[in-house]
């Protein structure tokens, strides 16, 4: 025979049974049966491998608990005590994590979203964030696993990962950045052409990397020499090895609008398909208010900052 499984209910009956010294007392302040006590209290000693919790003189109703079942009976208080703790701080954890706002970014979309969750964080102070940047082959599998529930980046021509959902924000237009000085050796427009053998920098993987890769060795005047002067892992490197003279880079007009002191711009005509911005989500899963609104954010920023790109490239 199986031993009985002990419940929340068998507890509370004890301890209702110990409070009132007899199980018709019980039953009679809560309405259920006297045999349902009955059969918590014989579950229990069974259990527990106790012959008698409560212990009753021949004809009485009423009982003092065996010392066996004072030590239940204040352990089963502790635990209940425990356990209602335990659902409140669980309720507030859950509450705070159907707030909360769980970021995964690129390194480079990092200059996208970075001011606006200080904006978020400014109007509610209490907003539970948490952000974590990932290399481009992390970012989807940081999302699929549950690990955040919003992954700002780039999506890969081949398509959107299984699982995933893809929130567009825009195109990636192609430019090319040259260092401050070198710039007199550069025209204003560019093609792939011109860059055929000239050292440049590059990332060491991703969807941008792959496209230039391909763009070159597609060419239709014949595969190019992508010259690989310097590797990086992000595209604020490669900004800031084009600064130091490293050589010259393909990246985003997207980035146009971040670049620093020693760097140029100049436009690429013919350059690689045109990626997109934007953010993964579980597909199925849905937003927190803060993540649906970050998410709003973006897209307007987004938009801001390819128009700045624009005009440093016209102005380049």
């Amino acid at each position: 025979m199986s031993e009985p499984e002990i419940t929340r209910q068998h507890l509370e009956a004890f301890l209702e049974i110990c409070e009132r010294r007899s199980i018709q007392a019980a039953a009679r302040a809560s309405g259920r049966s006297r045999a349902t006590y009955g059969r918590y209290l014989a579950e229990l000693e069974a259990f527990f491998g106790e012959s008698e919790l409560l212990r009753r003189s021949p004809g009485q109703r009423s009982g003092v608990p065996t010392p066996a079942g004072e030590e239940l009976a204040q352990r089963a208080r502790l635990l209940l005590q425990h356990w209602d703790q335990w659902l409140v701080s669980t309720a507030d954890a859950l509450q705070q994590r159907r707030r909360a706002v769980r970021v995964g970014a690129l390194p480079g979309t990092l200059d996208l979203i970075s001011d606006l969750l200080a904006e978020l964080r400014a109007g509610d102070p209490d907003l539970p964030l948490y952000v974590v940047e990932c290399l481009d082959d992390e970012l989807a599998k940081a999302v699929a696993r549950g690990d955040v529930d919003l992954g700002f980046g780039t999506l890969d021509p081949a398509g959107v990962p299984p699982r995933l959902r893809f929130h567009d924000l825009g195109e990636l237009p192609w430019v090319v950045i040259v260092p401050s000085a070198e710039a007199p050796r550069w025209p204003a427009h560019l093609s792939l052409v011109d860059l055929d053998g000239a050292p440049m920098v590059v990332t060491r993987g991703g969807p941008a990397r792959a496209a230039l890769a391909r763009a070159f060795a597609e060419h239709p005047e014949g595969p190019l020499h992508l010259q690989r002067a310097v590797e990086v892992g992000s595209t604020p490197r490669v900004v800031e090895a084009v600064a130091r003279g490293f050589g010259v880079a393909v990246v985003s007009r997207f980035r146009a609008a971040f670049l620093p002191a020693g760097v140029e711009l100049r436009a690429l005509e013919g350059g690689p398909p045109v990626l997109r911005a934007g953010a993964f989500s579980r597909r199925g899963d849905t937003l927190s208010g803060a993540g649906a609104e970050l998410l709003e954010r973006a897209r307007r920023r987004f938009a801001e900052v390819s128009t700045q790109g624009l005009s440093a490239e016209r102005a380049g």
